[in-house]
């Protein structure tokens, strides 16, 4: 099954850096402009400057933002803001965060997994992905030949033994403990122990690893170790944060779509495919809309099968398939099948363009009244066990049906495909 192996991360100089907090940020897929901008402000040493540089005018082949990147990584290096780890070690993270009222903790490893292409059932993926944020990450990972994210991946509960591993390893003292200023907790330990190593290798290595966040990053580093010449020792790992599927603290949210302003043929259409295929098991008002009350009722509907939230002009509606329609088929799917592939003549391209994505539904719901939006359909959150299901089956998921929350940041651990393996 999958292959794990301890490796020397790369991490920041505690000694130099004394605010990590102001260093790390969210991977690049979740990061806009103004964000980018901020982080950059934040700190002179903030990962971003590796991770998702700045485009700036008149950049070209020789000087851009991956050549940047590069030429920023050997400067910290060589200036000890980034230090190596002197002998490969396996690590262990915590992530602690507050959701709705609730406190969560999870648990996990990172290491270097061994990349395994996918018709080899070893590593599982589960959602579709797109060119573009693959030949970005391409360039970045042939410049600077190091994962600055890693992919969040998930394996089969092992049982009880898993813990008592982990409890053995959190004996030792944090290489680092931060708390974010979003509010979350981060700390990370080094596995020296050649007996621990062994043993974690053992239970983790006989499961199958599904990708939970990382498709582009992990289809991307698949592409960079076939490239031709000469590999480099870590060429055919990736940097993976690994965590039980039984974990107490995973959490997955539902990602919303808006369709851009619909012409009159698409609203039109629209109404035809709900009249044919759907069944309103609620109708409102969207401006006076109890937003707690909607979401609620639609978990509760979903909990008994497929249901969407549709806002258009001043309703919310609760769409149900009807089973000629679709029967049990999970939400994004049929909602791709049914909707949005028809309301856009069948054009992925097209369509990928035109529909954007919040996890806020009231952000939704102002963009419909707001009429930037012609229509917003509100998600229920995708099981995780229709995730692995999927996965298990060879079946992908339209982009964007899961978001793991939070996110696994980038910044804390780095894996070298030289230094991390020499």
């Amino acid at each position: 099954m999958a292959t794990i192996k301890p490796f020397k991360g790369l991490r920041y100089n505690p000694a130099l850096i004394e605010d990590l907090a102001a260093v790390i940020t969210p991977p690049y897929d979740v990061i806009d402009g103004a964000a980018q901008a901020r982080y950059y402000e934040q700190s002179p040493y903030n990962i971003i400057r590796l991770e998702y540089g700045m485009i700036r005018p008149g950049d070209d082949e020789r000087d851009n933002r991956y050549s940047r990147a590069a030429a920023t990584l050997q400067r910290w290096l060589a200036e000890r803001i980034l230090i190596v780890e002197e002998a490969p070690a396996f690590y262990i993270y915590e992530q602690s965060f507050a959701f709705e009222g609730n406190n969560y903790l999870r648990t996990g490893i990172a290491a270097a997994l061994k990349l395994e292409p996918y018709s080899s059932k070893v590593v599982l993926p589960h959602e579709e992905t797109h060119s573009r944020p693959k030949s970005d990450r391409l360039e970045l990972l042939r410049h600077c030949r190091a994962n600055f994210s890693p992919i969040f991946g998930l394996f089969p509960a092992p049982g009880e033994k898993l813990n008592s591993l982990y409890a053995r390893a959190k004996l030792e003292p944090p290489l680092m403990d931060l708390a974010g200023k979003n509010g979350e907790r981060h700390l990370l330990r080094a596995v020296r122990e050649k007996a621990l190593i062994e043993q974690l290798i053992e239970l983790i290595g006989a499961q199958p690893v599904f990708i939970a966040d990382g498709h582009h990053r992990y289809e991307t580093a698949l592409h960079y170790a076939a490239e031709p010449g000469a590999p480099l020792p870590g060429s055919q790992f990736v940097l993976a944060f690994l965590f039980s599927l039984e974990d107490p603290g995973m959490l997955i949210l539902p990602t919303h779509r808006l369709t851009g302003r619909l012409t009159p043929d698409q609203k039109n259409l629209l109404e035809k495919i709900m009249a044919e295929r759907f069944t309103i098991g609620q109708r409102g008002n969207l401006r006076e809309l109890n937003m707690e009350s909607f979401i609620g009722a639609l978990r509760e509907r979903g909990r008994h099968g497929t249901a969407l939230g549709l806002f258009r002009g001043d309703e919310a509606l609760i769409l149900m398939p009807q089973k000629c329609a679709g029967g049990e088929r999970l939400d994004t799917a049929l909602l791709q099948e049914l909707i949005l592939e028809p309301l856009y003549g069948g054009d992925r391209t097209r369509l990928e363009q035109e529909i954007s994505y919040t996890r806020d539904a009231s952000e939704a719901r102002q963009a419909v009244i707001e009429g930037t939006s012609g229509a917003a359909f509100i998600m229920n959150p995708t099981p995780i066990e229709a995730v692995t299901d999927h996965a298990r089956r060879g079946k992908k998921m339209p982009q964007k049906s899961t978001y793991f929350h939070p996110k696994l940041p980038s910044g804390l651990l780095i894996h070298h495909l030289a230094l991390s393996h020499s």
